[in-house]
Protein backbone atom coordinates (compact mmCIF):
# COMPACT_ATOMS: atom_id res chain seq x y z
CA UNK A 1 0.00 0.00 0.00
CA UNK A 2 0.92 3.90 0.60
CA UNK A 3 4.40 4.31 1.87
CA UNK A 4 3.73 7.38 3.66
CA UNK A 5 6.88 8.13 5.67
CA UNK A 6 9.06 7.62 2.44
CA UNK A 7 6.86 9.41 0.65
CA UNK A 8 6.45 12.45 2.55
CA UNK A 9 2.42 12.21 3.00
CA UNK A 10 0.13 12.92 5.58
CA UNK A 11 -3.38 12.13 6.74
CA UNK A 12 -5.31 14.26 7.58
CA UNK A 13 -6.86 13.80 10.91
CA UNK A 14 -9.79 15.43 10.42
CA UNK A 15 -12.48 15.35 7.55
CA UNK A 16 -11.91 12.39 5.66
CA UNK A 17 -9.12 10.37 3.60
CA UNK A 18 -7.71 13.01 2.15
CA UNK A 19 -3.85 12.91 1.83
CA UNK A 20 -1.75 16.17 2.10
CA UNK A 21 2.04 17.11 0.92
CA UNK A 22 3.96 19.54 3.38
CA UNK A 23 5.57 22.34 1.25
CA UNK A 24 8.64 24.36 2.33
CA UNK A 25 6.93 26.66 3.50
CA UNK A 26 4.30 24.40 5.93
CA UNK A 27 1.63 24.52 3.84
CA UNK A 28 -0.23 21.14 3.02
CA UNK A 29 -1.38 20.36 -0.66
CA UNK A 30 -3.82 17.74 -0.94
CA UNK A 31 -2.47 15.04 -3.00
CA UNK A 32 -5.92 14.39 -5.21
CA UNK A 33 -7.08 17.26 -6.98
CA UNK A 34 -9.23 18.49 -9.65
CA UNK A 35 -8.04 19.46 -13.34
CA UNK A 36 -9.72 22.04 -15.36
CA UNK A 37 -9.85 22.81 -18.96
CA UNK A 38 -11.85 25.36 -21.05
CA UNK A 39 -15.18 24.94 -21.22
CA UNK A 40 -15.87 24.48 -17.74
CA UNK A 41 -19.61 23.78 -16.20
CA UNK A 42 -19.77 26.41 -13.22
CA UNK A 43 -22.03 24.16 -11.27
CA UNK A 44 -19.16 21.03 -11.52
CA UNK A 45 -16.56 22.97 -9.38
CA UNK A 46 -19.11 24.23 -6.67
CA UNK A 47 -20.15 20.61 -7.03
CA UNK A 48 -16.37 19.38 -6.34
CA UNK A 49 -15.62 21.39 -3.27
CA UNK A 50 -19.42 21.35 -1.48
CA UNK A 51 -20.50 17.57 -1.88
CA UNK A 52 -17.48 15.80 -2.86
CA UNK A 53 -14.86 17.82 -0.91
CA UNK A 54 -12.15 18.61 -3.58
CA UNK A 55 -9.85 20.69 -1.68
CA UNK A 56 -7.43 21.49 -4.94
CA UNK A 57 -8.52 23.13 -7.82
CA UNK A 58 -5.77 23.39 -10.61
CA UNK A 59 -6.21 26.34 -13.65
CA UNK A 60 -4.40 28.18 -16.00
CA UNK A 61 -4.54 31.57 -17.68
CA UNK A 62 -4.33 29.62 -21.06
CA UNK A 63 -7.30 27.60 -19.93
CA UNK A 64 -9.66 30.62 -19.92
CA UNK A 65 -12.14 29.53 -16.79
CA UNK A 66 -10.52 31.64 -14.16
CA UNK A 67 -13.58 34.07 -13.89
CA UNK A 68 -15.79 30.50 -14.18
CA UNK A 69 -14.21 28.82 -11.16
CA UNK A 70 -14.13 32.46 -9.22
CA UNK A 71 -17.57 32.34 -10.04
CA UNK A 72 -17.82 29.04 -8.54
CA UNK A 73 -15.38 28.85 -5.23
CA UNK A 74 -17.22 32.40 -4.26
CA UNK A 75 -20.75 30.59 -4.47
CA UNK A 76 -19.06 27.84 -2.27
CA UNK A 77 -17.38 30.43 0.25
CA UNK A 78 -20.47 32.06 0.86
CA UNK A 79 -22.97 29.15 1.11
CA UNK A 80 -25.18 28.86 4.32
CA UNK A 81 -24.80 25.15 4.19
CA UNK A 82 -23.32 23.31 6.72
CA UNK A 83 -20.65 22.05 4.21
CA UNK A 84 -19.18 25.56 3.53
CA UNK A 85 -15.77 26.19 3.38
CA UNK A 86 -13.46 28.99 3.94
CA UNK A 87 -10.77 30.47 1.49
CA UNK A 88 -7.66 28.66 3.57
CA UNK A 89 -9.13 25.09 3.00
CA UNK A 90 -9.01 25.59 -0.48
CA UNK A 91 -5.47 25.52 -2.15
CA UNK A 92 -6.15 26.96 -5.61
CA UNK A 93 -3.07 27.02 -8.53
CA UNK A 94 -3.06 28.92 -11.70
CA UNK A 95 -0.58 29.42 -14.08
CA UNK A 96 1.07 32.38 -16.55
CA UNK A 97 0.72 32.04 -19.61
CA UNK A 98 3.72 32.16 -22.53
CA UNK A 99 2.78 35.50 -23.68
CA UNK A 100 2.76 37.00 -20.58
CA UNK A 101 5.98 36.35 -19.04
CA UNK A 102 7.13 39.88 -19.83
CA UNK A 103 5.24 41.25 -16.74
CA UNK A 104 4.64 38.02 -14.21
CA UNK A 105 2.86 40.51 -11.39
CA UNK A 106 0.57 41.93 -14.23
CA UNK A 107 -0.52 38.19 -15.16
CA UNK A 108 -0.64 37.36 -11.12
CA UNK A 109 -3.11 39.66 -10.46
CA UNK A 110 -4.82 38.98 -13.51
CA UNK A 111 -5.09 35.64 -12.49
CA UNK A 112 -6.38 36.80 -9.27
CA UNK A 113 -8.76 39.48 -10.38
CA UNK A 114 -10.66 36.69 -12.40
CA UNK A 115 -10.66 34.13 -9.42
CA UNK A 116 -11.91 36.93 -7.08
CA UNK A 117 -8.61 35.82 -5.01
CA UNK A 118 -6.91 37.19 -3.09
CA UNK A 119 -3.63 35.14 -3.11
CA UNK A 120 -3.00 32.06 -5.00
CA UNK A 121 -1.29 28.57 -3.06
CA UNK A 122 0.96 28.02 -5.75
CA UNK A 123 1.61 29.90 -9.18
CA UNK A 124 3.49 28.11 -11.90
CA UNK A 125 5.38 29.06 -15.22
CA UNK A 126 3.47 26.68 -17.55
CA UNK A 127 5.60 26.13 -19.91
CA UNK A 128 9.55 26.85 -20.76
CA UNK A 129 8.65 28.80 -23.61
CA UNK A 130 7.50 31.81 -25.06
CA UNK A 131 5.54 33.32 -27.89
CA UNK A 132 6.51 31.21 -31.29
CA UNK A 133 7.80 34.10 -33.53
CA UNK A 134 8.72 31.59 -36.21
CA UNK A 135 7.29 28.35 -36.43
CA UNK A 136 9.47 26.83 -39.20
CA UNK A 137 12.80 28.02 -37.46
CA UNK A 138 11.80 26.98 -33.93
CA UNK A 139 12.08 30.60 -32.49
CA UNK A 140 10.58 31.97 -29.98
CA UNK A 141 10.54 34.95 -27.72
CA UNK A 142 10.28 35.12 -23.96
CA UNK A 143 12.64 36.49 -21.05
CA UNK A 144 15.57 34.64 -19.59
CA UNK A 145 14.70 32.19 -17.35
CA UNK A 146 16.61 34.24 -14.47
CA UNK A 147 14.60 37.05 -15.18
CA UNK A 148 10.88 35.19 -15.24
CA UNK A 149 11.67 33.57 -11.71
CA UNK A 150 13.36 36.87 -9.97
CA UNK A 151 9.64 38.48 -11.00
CA UNK A 152 7.72 34.96 -9.70
CA UNK A 153 9.88 35.74 -6.43
CA UNK A 154 9.26 39.26 -6.06
CA UNK A 155 5.14 37.81 -6.10
CA UNK A 156 5.94 35.57 -3.22
CA UNK A 157 7.22 38.35 -0.90
CA UNK A 158 4.48 40.66 -2.03
CA UNK A 159 1.74 38.25 -0.84
CA UNK A 160 0.31 37.15 -3.89
CA UNK A 161 1.06 34.14 -4.24
CA UNK A 162 2.09 31.28 -1.08
CA UNK A 163 4.37 29.20 -3.49
CA UNK A 164 5.70 29.04 -6.75
CA UNK A 165 6.96 26.23 -9.20
CA UNK A 166 7.11 25.29 -12.78
CA UNK A 167 5.40 23.00 -15.60
CA UNK A 168 6.50 20.89 -18.23
CA UNK A 169 10.48 21.17 -17.24
CA UNK A 170 13.25 18.90 -17.89
CA UNK A 171 15.72 18.21 -15.34
CA UNK A 172 18.21 20.26 -17.25
CA UNK A 173 15.98 23.42 -16.83
CA UNK A 174 15.49 22.44 -13.24
CA UNK A 175 18.79 22.44 -12.93
CA UNK A 176 20.24 25.73 -13.86
CA UNK A 177 16.80 26.97 -11.62
CA UNK A 178 18.10 25.48 -8.71
CA UNK A 179 21.63 27.10 -9.20
CA UNK A 180 19.76 31.03 -9.03
CA UNK A 181 17.09 30.81 -7.29
CA UNK A 182 16.37 32.16 -3.73
CA UNK A 183 12.93 30.93 -3.49
CA UNK A 184 13.13 26.87 -5.01
CA UNK A 185 10.23 25.94 -7.26
CA UNK A 186 7.77 23.61 -5.08
CA UNK A 187 6.47 21.70 -7.60
CA UNK A 188 6.93 20.19 -11.54
CA UNK A 189 3.46 19.68 -13.13
CA UNK A 190 4.18 17.03 -15.73
CA UNK A 191 2.35 14.59 -17.92
CA UNK A 192 2.71 11.13 -15.92
CA UNK A 193 0.77 7.92 -16.43
CA UNK A 194 1.50 4.33 -16.77
CA UNK A 195 2.13 4.71 -20.37
CA UNK A 196 4.42 8.16 -19.77
CA UNK A 197 5.93 7.74 -16.41
CA UNK A 198 8.80 9.98 -16.49
CA UNK A 199 10.45 8.01 -13.68
CA UNK A 200 13.89 9.38 -13.56
CA UNK A 201 12.33 13.06 -14.09
CA UNK A 202 9.96 12.23 -11.12
CA UNK A 203 12.98 11.07 -9.26
CA UNK A 204 15.23 14.01 -10.15
CA UNK A 205 12.10 16.50 -8.47
CA UNK A 206 11.43 14.25 -5.60
CA UNK A 207 15.02 14.08 -4.61
CA UNK A 208 15.28 18.08 -5.17
CA UNK A 209 11.89 18.51 -3.07
CA UNK A 210 10.50 19.28 -5.67
CA UNK A 211 6.69 17.55 -5.75
CA UNK A 212 5.43 16.17 -9.04
CA UNK A 213 2.32 17.21 -9.99
CA UNK A 214 0.72 14.73 -12.62
CA UNK A 215 -1.51 15.99 -15.07
CA UNK A 216 -2.89 13.78 -17.63
CA UNK A 217 -2.96 10.65 -15.09
CA UNK A 218 -6.07 8.82 -16.36
CA UNK A 219 -4.13 8.94 -20.18
CA UNK A 220 -6.93 11.48 -20.91
CA UNK A 221 -9.15 8.40 -21.03
CA UNK A 222 -12.53 10.40 -21.89
CA UNK A 223 -10.88 11.99 -24.90
CA UNK A 224 -9.20 8.55 -26.20
CA UNK A 225 -11.76 6.50 -24.65
CA UNK A 226 -11.73 3.42 -27.67
CA UNK A 227 -8.06 4.42 -27.53
CA UNK A 228 -4.94 1.64 -27.58
CA UNK A 229 -3.11 4.28 -25.58
CA UNK A 230 -6.23 4.90 -22.77
CA UNK A 231 -4.52 3.03 -19.91
CA UNK A 232 -8.34 2.08 -18.45
CA UNK A 233 -8.31 -0.68 -21.30
CA UNK A 234 -5.07 -2.32 -20.53
CA UNK A 235 -5.95 -5.75 -19.08
CA UNK A 236 -3.44 -5.38 -16.63
CA UNK A 237 -5.17 -2.27 -14.91
CA UNK A 238 -8.99 -3.92 -15.28
CA UNK A 239 -8.06 -7.48 -13.56
CA UNK A 240 -6.62 -5.42 -10.94
CA UNK A 241 -9.52 -3.07 -10.22
CA UNK A 242 -11.86 -6.82 -10.46
CA UNK A 243 -9.69 -7.57 -7.80
CA UNK A 244 -10.26 -5.14 -5.83
CA UNK A 245 -13.83 -4.09 -6.56
CA UNK A 246 -12.48 -0.57 -7.81
CA UNK A 247 -12.62 0.95 -11.39
CA UNK A 248 -10.09 0.82 -13.88
CA UNK A 249 -9.74 4.86 -12.87
CA UNK A 250 -9.37 4.57 -8.99
CA UNK A 251 -6.28 1.60 -9.87
CA UNK A 252 -4.43 4.05 -11.80
CA UNK A 253 -4.93 7.71 -9.49
CA UNK A 254 -4.10 5.00 -6.55
CA UNK A 255 -0.45 3.94 -8.90
CA UNK A 256 0.18 7.54 -8.97
CA UNK A 257 -0.64 8.81 -5.46
CA UNK A 258 1.41 5.46 -4.21
CA UNK A 259 4.06 6.72 -6.24
CA UNK A 260 3.94 10.34 -4.55
CA UNK A 261 2.16 11.93 -7.32
CA UNK A 262 -0.24 14.74 -6.87
CA UNK A 263 -2.93 14.08 -9.21
CA UNK A 264 -5.11 16.10 -10.87
CA UNK A 265 -7.34 13.91 -12.85
CA UNK A 266 -10.30 15.81 -15.35
CA UNK A 267 -13.76 15.64 -16.06
CA UNK A 268 -17.19 17.39 -16.48
CA UNK A 269 -18.90 14.18 -14.81
CA UNK A 270 -20.03 14.48 -10.96
CA UNK A 271 -20.18 10.92 -10.75
CA UNK A 272 -16.48 10.25 -12.30
CA UNK A 273 -15.63 13.31 -9.21
CA UNK A 274 -17.45 10.54 -6.84
CA UNK A 275 -15.18 7.97 -8.52
CA UNK A 276 -12.33 9.96 -8.64
CA UNK A 277 -12.33 10.66 -5.04
CA UNK A 278 -12.64 7.31 -3.79
CA UNK A 279 -8.95 6.58 -5.49
CA UNK A 280 -7.91 7.39 -2.24
CA UNK A 281 -9.42 3.89 -0.35
CA UNK A 282 -7.58 2.12 -3.16
CA UNK A 283 -4.93 -0.24 -1.64
CA UNK A 284 -2.46 -1.72 -4.10
CA UNK A 285 0.48 -4.24 -3.16
CA UNK A 286 3.97 -3.68 -3.85
CA UNK A 287 3.86 -6.55 -6.51
CA UNK A 288 0.95 -4.67 -8.30
CA UNK A 289 2.83 -1.16 -8.43
CA UNK A 290 5.43 -2.99 -10.07
CA UNK A 291 3.60 -4.31 -12.30
CA UNK A 292 1.36 -0.83 -13.47
CA UNK A 293 5.13 0.49 -13.77
CA UNK A 294 6.69 -2.09 -16.11
CA UNK A 295 3.52 -0.35 -18.17
CA UNK A 296 5.52 2.34 -19.34
CA UNK A 297 5.98 2.75 -23.11
CA UNK A 298 7.27 6.79 -22.84
CA UNK A 299 4.23 7.84 -25.08
CA UNK A 300 2.97 11.21 -24.32
CA UNK A 301 -0.59 12.20 -25.00
CA UNK A 302 0.46 15.66 -24.41
CA UNK A 303 3.07 16.16 -26.72
CA UNK A 304 4.50 19.70 -27.67
CA UNK A 305 6.69 18.25 -30.66
CA UNK A 306 3.45 17.52 -32.31
CA UNK A 307 1.19 20.64 -31.78
CA UNK A 308 1.74 23.22 -34.27
CA UNK A 309 0.39 25.93 -31.70
CA UNK A 310 3.43 25.20 -30.12
CA UNK A 311 5.94 25.30 -32.61
CA UNK A 312 6.73 22.03 -32.68
CA UNK A 313 9.57 22.32 -30.44
CA UNK A 314 11.34 19.20 -29.00
CA UNK A 315 11.15 20.40 -25.40
CA UNK A 316 11.55 17.05 -24.01
CA UNK A 317 14.50 14.08 -24.22
CA UNK A 318 12.21 11.87 -25.55
CA UNK A 319 9.38 11.52 -27.86
CA UNK A 320 6.23 9.84 -28.13
CA UNK A 321 7.17 5.85 -28.94
CA UNK A 322 4.53 5.09 -31.56
CA UNK A 323 4.41 0.35 -30.75
CA UNK A 324 2.71 -1.41 -32.95
CA UNK A 325 -0.72 -2.43 -31.40
CA UNK A 326 -0.07 -6.14 -31.18
CA UNK A 327 3.24 -5.19 -28.74
CA UNK A 328 1.56 -2.89 -26.44
CA UNK A 329 0.09 -5.48 -24.48
CA UNK A 330 2.72 -7.96 -24.80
Amino acid sequence: GINAEYMGMEKKEVGGDMIYKTLPNSAKMPMLGLGTRKGLLPDLITHAVLEEKYRLIDTASMYQNEEVIGDSLREAFESKEKNAVRREDMFIVSKINHDEKYDVEGALRGSLKRLKLEYLDLYLIHAPFGVCVDPDKWKYKQPPLYKTWAAMETCVRKGLCKSIGVSNFNCQLILDLLSYAEISPVVNQIEVHPYCSQRKLVQYCQKNSIEVMAYGPLTASGRYKDSIWNALNNPIITEMAALHSATPAQVTLQWGLSNGHIVIPQTSNKERLKENMASLKVKLSAEELTAIDMLNKDHRIFDFHAKKQFGGIPIFDQHPIHFPLHTLYS
